[in-house]
Parts: C-alpha cells; structure tokens; sequence
C-alpha cells in the first residue's frame, strides 16, 4: 500500500474514488458505483433490528441479495475474455486464482470489509474463504458465491461457520451444473441534482481534507475507523444497501421499510456524537456537515414552517434511511422526540418533516 506524501492517506482512495459538488461519492469504475461511509455497528443494527421486529432471520435474505451484486460487481472488474474462459483446473489453477483473488481482497480491505484469504479453490466444484474481522459475514458471502456462480458458471449456494471471534470460513459449493435463471441486477440510470459542495481537497492526491482527518485505515486488518470517534466505518456500494433492502421488503411486506426507518432513526439518535462536534447556537444544516463526505448526500435546505423543522437533502443515498438519520441527529442535538415524515417532491431530493412531539 502507498501512501499519499502529502496527505498520508492511501494513495488508491485518490485514484479510484471521486468526492463530488453534489454530496456523493463516485468510483472512477465502468459501473461508476456509488458508495455511502456507514457505521458497521449501524449496519448491523438495522439487519438485526430487523430480524428482532419480523422474527426471523435475515442473514439467508441479505446473503440472497447480495450474490446478484457480486455477479455484476465481477463484471465490471475482470476482462471479458477471462470470464468467458473454459472451467477447469488448466485454465483457472488454485495457485493462480490465489493470486488473483489478492486483488480484489484488498480492494475489500481498502473499503474497510476485513481481511479475506482463499484457502482452497477447485474450479466448478466449490472453494473455501477464510475471513478476517469482516463487516458483514453474509454480504462476503453473497459477493464471493455471486463471483464462483459467474466465473464458473455453475449454479452454488454458501454456508459460513465461526471459527474464532472475529474469524470465518466461506464454503461455497456448486449445487448444479448450470446457474440459477435470475433476475439480472442491474444498476439503475441515476441523474444526481448538481450542487456546490465545496471541499478542501490534498493537493497530491485530491482525497478531501475532511476524509484524511476523519477517518483511519488499518489496511493490514481491512478496518477503517474514525479517527476522532473510534467507531468502524465500511464504505458500502449503495447498490448492495438497496438490493438487501429490496429483498427484505419483498420478504416482508411494505411495512418494512418503515420500520427500518425507525431503526435507523433511533440508532442514530443514541450514537450520534452531534452535540460534541456542533456547538450551540449552529444553524440546523450545521448538523449535517459531514454528510456530503461521508457520501450521503447535499443538505440543501432547513427552515421553519408553522412550527415543524423542515430539512431537504439532495441525493441521499436512501431516501428513507437518511430521513431516519436526519431525525436521529436532529434529536441528538436537541434532546427532543420528533415524529418524522418525509417526501421525494422533487427527483433526487428528500424533504424531512420533523414535528415535536416530547
């Protein structure tokens, strides 16, 4: 890993992701993948909140999603002609898919998503990961048997077992010949409204200022942190949040997102470190500053109207979900209980309406 002269930073955050004017964060990529910075114990807030509320696991359903989006993130990253190779140990030997699988593992790790090592690969049959402090053990899962179905073009499925306390092993097997007929994933065309986010950026390597002085890589475990608060932080592709929550809906019924956005809401309610890091007497949009490094999106608006605070952001990377964090800052802040509705009046922004309520 190199690092930045001028900033310290890992040099591949410059090279490979673009911090833009309108709150999002770009990879320089074919698919142009968006991506969102989130707390992991956020994330496993929402999955496990949502497994308390239905009474049901959703390990199985967040792995299910998550295999189309590794299917279509190995797409993007290797050559057609090597997707297209005949199977066989000849062609794809266990040493060499060892050697390759290093590149995308520290990718991963760069994102914060843990550590992954191959530990046993036989080509249209089944292969064995060994995971490393991961974020989310179903979503590795997901990616790693959605990049074996596609390369080998076998249909699979795969199970995970705790070894240590932060330790798996990935087994993905090959349970047909041929792949599942499946909905293809596919990302949608995104038209993000423009803005005038302005962000210092290094001048060696263009990573924004206030992600050099936020944030914390330990690229040898695959761990990101905030470097100010200590708590982990994954950069997520936005893709792989909306499939889980597409799943989870169909599973669940209409009703859930909703409740995710409750979850959210209150998660961000108790963890938000808002009254440390904005002092008294700020402006309501001061609460939000991060949000635009953080990749979620460009608060554009908040006023008053017949008492309810009313705040607009642009291109959230989850309307629901960054309504749901809206609120939970706004009573971290205040230390009032809000109700919270919220519209998309305009493509590509969400107003949140916040009404006191204690």
């Amino acid at each position: 890993m190199r690092y930045c002269k001028g900033c310290g930073f890992p040099v591949p955050y410059g090279k490979f992701l673009a911090w833009t004017s309108d709150g999002t964060i770009i990879g320089r990529d074919a698919a142009r993948t968006r991506l969102v910075y989130i707390e992991v114990d956020e994330l496993r807030s929402l999955y496990d909140g949502v497994s308390r509320l239905m009474n049901s696991p959703v390990d199985p359903l967040v792995y299910r999603a998550e295999k189309e989006v590794g299917k279509r993130f190995i797409k993007t990253l290797l050559p057609a002609f090597l997707a297209k190779a005949p199977r066989g140990k000849l062609i794809r030997p266990e040493a060499a898919i060892k050697a390759t699988s290093k590149y995308i593992f520290n990718y991963m790790a760069g994102l914060g998503m843990g550590r992954a090592e191959v530990y046993e690969y036989h080509s249209g049959d089944h292969s064995r990961v060994l995971l490393m402090d991961p974020h989310s053990v179903p979503l590795i899962a997901g990616d790693g048997a959605g990049v074996f179905e596609f390369m080998e073009r076998v249909g699979v499925q795969a199970g995970w077992q705790r070894i240590k306390a932060d330790e798996y092993i990935v087994t993905i097997q090959k349970v047909s010949e041929e792949p599942p007929v499946e909905e293809e994933f596919a990302l949608e065309e995104i038209q993000y409204r423009p803005g005038n986010v302005q962000m210092e950026k290094c001048t060696r390597c263009g990573v924004p200022i206030a992600v050099t002085g936020s944030i914390y890589l330990n690229f040898e475990k695959g761990i990101l942190r905030h470097s100010k608060t200590g708590v982990r932080l994954v950069a997520m592709p936005v893709q792989s949040f909306n499939a889980v929550v597409r799943e989870l809906s169909r599973e669940f019924g209409a009703a859930l997102p909703g409740l995710m956005e409750g979850l959210e809401q209150k998660y961000t309610r108790e963890a938000s470190n808002v009254r440390e890091t904005v002092p008294p007497g700020s402006s309501i949009l001061d609460m939000f500053h991060d949000f635009p490094w953080m990749g979620t999106g460009n608060p554009v608006r908040a006023n008053l109207e017949g008492g309810k605070v009313v705040i607009a952001i642009d291109n959230p990377f989850h309307p629901g979900i960054v309504a749901g964090r809206v609120a939970g800052i706004y009573e971290a802040w205040t230390g009032s209980i809000v109700r919270t509705t919220w519209i998309e009046d305009v493509p590509g922004r969400v107003t949140v309406t916040l009404e006191r309520v204690a």
